[in-house]
């Protein structure tokens, strides 16, 4: 593998990234309590796309965010890194993926499935 000169593996973070991590982080309590209510129908069986659709529709930042936090890891911890969240984002982000992590293929399926990939 070559290297990159430093200077051009310097990507500027997106102020975007950033305003999704502070939504994400001042919005927290309603995100958890959303999710939570889509986790209990999914643990049912029941079909929660149209849930995830309606969240994607509200807050299409936020659930750009967490469909990074689950399928772009890597990518996702490096901006992270670079935009030097604190410590205390970073927790409550990592606390949604672990309580939330059996959804992450249904929001896999959504993002394919509207990409023309899915079933």
């Amino acid at each position: 593998m070559m290297e990159v000169e430093g200077e051009e593996s310097e990507e500027k973070i997106p102020r975007a990234f950033i305003t999704r991590v502070d939504d994400f982080n001042r919005e927290s309590e309603a995100i958890f309590s959303e999710f939570e209510a889509i986790k209990e129908k999914y643990k049912r069986g029941e079909d929660v796309m149209a849930d995830l659709k309606q969240f994607r529709s509200k807050r299409p930042g936020i659930f750009t965010l967490i469909d990074d936090l689950y399928h772009k890891e890597v990518e996702f911890e490096d901006k992270l890194e670079r935009a030097q969240i604190d410590e205390d984002k970073r927790q409550k982000m990592l606390e949604f993926k672990q309580r939330f992590a059996e959804l992450a293929d249904e929001i896999d399926l959504l993002v394919l499935g509207e990409l023309g990939l899915g079933r």
